[in-house]
């Protein structure tokens, strides 16, 4: 009972903060506002999240989390044509940044270490690399899964690539979300050697 309390209160303070984060800003969250609005003690929000960082990097956490999984659903409808899943976890990328105002400034405030962003996330940074990182072993993992015989290394690598490439186009779009997609996994699947069949029906 007590576990299934504590977990409902971090849900809620990790829901809440993310609310006000998007709403506000990081700069403008209080953990005294947080906790007034759940409706706990500041010591309780304290005793679970340590300090105002702590409770950030969990709310980038859960964020990155949410973020792979998706990716991994994406790839996972196309276990059997790499250069279809490709497209697929990167169109999702572009469009969960979409949706999500929070993924998508923790992701390009990674990429432009100036910037504070729009929610002021630039204390997060080291978090929102480590998404970046989350990403990119989880498409490395599924690309070796299908076609083992390529090297692990120059897999990691193209990987690595076409996450920052993604993130690069949501800090500067220069065309469509569809367009944009298909010029990122030709890059991957041109680097790697990989097949092109069915490649055109990844479009959308």
């Amino acid at each position: 009972m007590r576990e299934r309390y504590r977990d409902h209160v971090r849900a809620a303070v990790l829901e809440t903060a993310h609310d006000m984060i998007v709403e506000r800003g990081w700069d403008r969250v209080r953990m005294g506002e947080i906790a007034d609005t759940v409706g706990v003690s500041r010591a309780l929000l304290y005793k679970e999240f340590k300090d105002k960082p702590g409770l950030g990097e969990a709310v980038v956490l859960r964020e990155a989390v949410r973020f792979v999984d998706g990716i991994e659903g994406a790839l996972e409808c196309f276990r059997s044509d790499v250069s279809r899943g490709l497209a697929a976890a990167v169109d999702y990328t572009l469009e969960e940044a979409e949706r999500s105002p929070l993924l998508r400034a923790v992701l390009i405030a990674n990429g432009d270490p100036t910037s504070q962003s729009a929610t002021g996330m630039l204390p997060l940074l080291t978090t929102s690399a480590r998404s970046l990182d989350l990403a990119t072993r989880s498409l490395a993992r599924w690309v070796t899964s299908n076609f083992p015989d390529l090297d692990v290394q120059e897999v990691f690598d193209a990987a690595d690539a076409l996450v920052r490439l993604t993130v690069s186009h949501l800090a500067l779009p220069t065309g469509s979300r569809s367009d944009t997609s298909h010029k990122i996994t030709e890059v991957g699947r041109r680097y790697l050697g990989l097949p092109a069949e069915n490649l055109s029906a990844a479009r959308t």
